[in-house]
C-alpha cells in the first residue's frame, strides 16, 4: 500500500476508533463489529450498475492489496486489505474469500482485525506459507503507535475461518536490523529454498542514501517464530525509487523473479538468487503492469502454475459503497529471452457465452463498429503501418507499430516491435484488462461508465487490417455471501 494512504489515518485513528476497539480481541468484538459494518454496506454496493461482475471484489466498502494467497485443501484462499467501515482507505483488516476455480468465490468472515489491547491500529499486508504441521501460517505488518512489527497468526480450523495471533509476536522488530536503519518497513513475503524458510520485506534503506531496498530474513526454528536478518538482498539501482512495497521473490522455471511495488508502476526483475552473499542478481527487468494495478502477491496451484494476484484500483466515487477489485489471476511464465509473460487464467473462459465471429476488415484512416456490450472477452489481430487499435467507450487502446508501444488510456506498455499485434480485452463494466502478444504486455485500466452507447470500435490512423475477430459476452461470476 502507498504510504500516503497508510499513514494519513494514524493521527486520527485514536479519536475515531479508540472506543470501538477498546475491548480485547479474544472475545471476537473487533471482528463482529467489523462484520456488522460491512454487511450494512452490501445493498448500496450491489445497487451500483457500474460495479464489475466477474472480477473479484469484497462484499462492500474499500479493499486493496491481495494478502496471504495460498492453495490449501482444494481451495484457493485470498486474503486482502479491507476497510469494513467505509469505501475509502482506513481501519485495515484482512478480508477473506476462497474459490475452487479462481472464478466463483465464497466470501468468508473477516480473518484478522487490529488488536487494540496490544497496541495495534492496522493489520497491514503480508503473505502465507505452509508450516511443518501442514497448515498455513500468515505473516503481516502490525501497525500502531510504535515502529512497524512483523506478526504471525495461526489458523484454528482447516477452513481457515478462525485465526489466533501467536503469543511469540512480534516475531521481528526494527531492532532486528542491528546498525541498519530500515524505514517504511513492511509487507512480508515467504518462500522456501534448500530446506530453509525465508522472508523478504520492503522498505527504505537509509544507509544506501535513502533508496528502496528489500531485506532478507531466515527462520531459525520450525515454528517460524524466531528469525535472523541476513541483510539487504536488493537495493534498487534507480536512486529515484526511494521505497519498495510488497516485494515477492520466487522461483519461475530456472530463474528467480523479484516483483516490487515502488509507489509507481510495478516492476519485475529476473535473475539469480545467491543466498550465501546474500543477494539477488538481476539479469532482465521490466514493467509488470503500467496501469491501475498495484501490490502483487503470488501463489502456486496443484498444476504447478505460478499465479499472480494484483489489486485493481477503480477510483470509484465514495458514495457507491465499494471501491476496487482484484485483477483476474494471471499465470506467469518466461519468454525465450527471459522476459516475464502474463496471461489470465484459462478458467475465466467458463463465463463465456456463445461466441460472435466477425469478418476481417480493412480500414483506411477510418473507424468501424465491432460489437456492443459492457461485459466482454474480445480478441483480434491488428496489422498496421501506422497507429491503430480499439476504442472502448472513452478509452483508447492504441498500438504503434513503429516502436511496439501499446497505450491504453493514459498508460503505455510495450508488446513487440513489428506491424502485427494480437489483442485480448477483458471488459467488465468499469474496468478492463488488455493483453498483447500472449502476455508480452498486460495492462489493467478503468473505463468510463456513462449511460450512452456501449459499442466498441476499431480505428486506424493509416491503413490497418483487423483479423481473427472473436467476442464472447461474459456471464457474472458467483459471489456467495451465505457465510459472510
Amino acid at each position: 500500500m502507498r504510504v500516503s494512504r497508510r499513514m494519513m489515518m494514524q493521527s486520527t485513528l485514536g479519536a475515531v476508533v479508540g472506543c470501538r476497539f477498546s475491548r480485547a480481541e479474544e472475545n471476537g468484538t473487533v471482528i463482529a463489529e467489523a462484520m456488522d459494518a460491512a454487511r450494512q454496506a452490501i445493498p448500496k454496493a450491489a445497487a451500483d450498475p457500474g460495479r464489475p461482475v466477474f472480477h473479484f471484489h469484497s462484499p462492500a466498502q474499500w479493499h486493496n492489496d491481495p494478502n496471504g494467497t495460498i492453495f490449501y485443501r482444494g481451495w484457493h484462499h485470498l486474503f486482502y486489505q479491507f476497510n469494513p467501515y467505509g469505501s475509502e482507505w482506513g481501519h485495515m483488516h484482512w478480508g477473506h474469500a476462497r474459490s475452487r476455480d479462481l472464478v466463483n468465490w465464497e466470501h468468508l468472515p473477516i480473518a484478522l482485525g487490529p488488536s487494540k489491547d496490544k497496541g495495534e491500529e492496522h493489520v497491514f499486508s503480508g503473505g502465507a506459507i505452509l508450516a511443518s504441521d501442514g497448515r498455513p501460517r500468515v505473516f503481516y505488518t502490525s501497525i500502531g503507535n510504535r515502529p512497524p512489527e512483523q506478526w504471525l497468526a495461526e489458523p484454528q480450523d482447516d477452513e481457515l475461518i478462525h485465526w489466533k495471533k501467536s503469543p511469540a509476536n512480534p516475531i521481528l522488530t526494527v531492532k532486528s536490523h542491528g546498525g541498519l536503519t530500515v524505514n517504511e518497513w513492511r509487507d512480508p513475503f515467504l518462500f522456501r529454498e534448500a530446506g530453509s524458510t525465508y522472508m523478504v520485506c520492503g522498505g527504505n534503506l537509509r544507509q544506501s542514501g535513502g533508496q528502496g531496498a528489500v531485506q532478507l530474513y531466515q527462520a531459525r526454528n520450525a515454528a517460524m517464530t524466531d528469525w535472523k536478518h541476513l541483510g539487504p538482498i536488493f537495493v534498487h539501482p534507480d536512486r529515484a525509487i526511494w521505497n519498495i512495497e510488497c516485494p515477492n521473490l520466487f522461483r519461475l522455471g530456472r530463474k528467480w523473479v523479484l516483483l516490487i511495488s515502488p509507489e509507481g508502476p510495478m516492476q519485475y526483475f529476473v535473475g539469480e538468487l545467491d543466498l550465501k552473499q546474500p543477494r539477488f542478481i538481476p539479469e532482465r527487468q521490466g514493467i509488470l503492469d503500467p496501469g491501475k494495478s498495484y501490490a502483487s502477491n503470488i501463489s502456486v496451484d496443484p498444476a504447478g502454475r505460478t499465479l499472480l494476484w494484483l489489486w485493481g484500483k477503480t477510483e470509484t466515487p465514495a458514495d457507491k459503497g465499494w471501491n476496487s477489485v482484484m485483477a483476474i489471476p494471471r499465470v506467469l511464465s518466461l519468454s525465450d529471452l527471459g522476459d516475464l509473460r502474463q496471461a489470465p487464467v484459462s478458467e475465466i473462459e467458463t463465463l463465456r457465452e456463445t461466441p460472435v465471429r466477425l469478418p476481417d476488415m480493412t480500414l483506411q484512416r477510418a473507424s468501424r463498429s465491432l460489437i456492443s456490450g459492457d461485459c466482454l472477452d474480445l480478441q483480434c489481430e491488428i496489422t498496421a503501418g501506422a497507429p491503430a487499435g480499439l476504442r472502448v467507450r472513452g478509452t483508447e487502446i492504441r498500438f504503434t507499430p513503429r516502436n511496439g508501444a501499446l497505450k491504453v488510456g493514459d498508460v503505455t506498455g510495450f508488446a513487440a516491435v513489428g506491424k502485427t499485434v494480437k489483442l485480448r480485452v477483458l471488459l467488465d463494466k468499469r474496468v478492463m484488462e488488455v493483453y498483447a502478444n500472449d502476455g508480452a504486455a498486460a495492462i489493467f485500466q478503468t473505463v468510463d461508465t456513462w449511460s450512452g452507447p456501449l459499442g466498441i470500435e476499431a480505428f486506424a490512423d493509416g491503413e490497418a487490417t483487423i483479423t481473427a475477430i472473436r467476442s464472447w459476452r461474459m456471464k457474472p461470476a458467483t459471489f456467495d455471501l451465505s457465510r459472510f
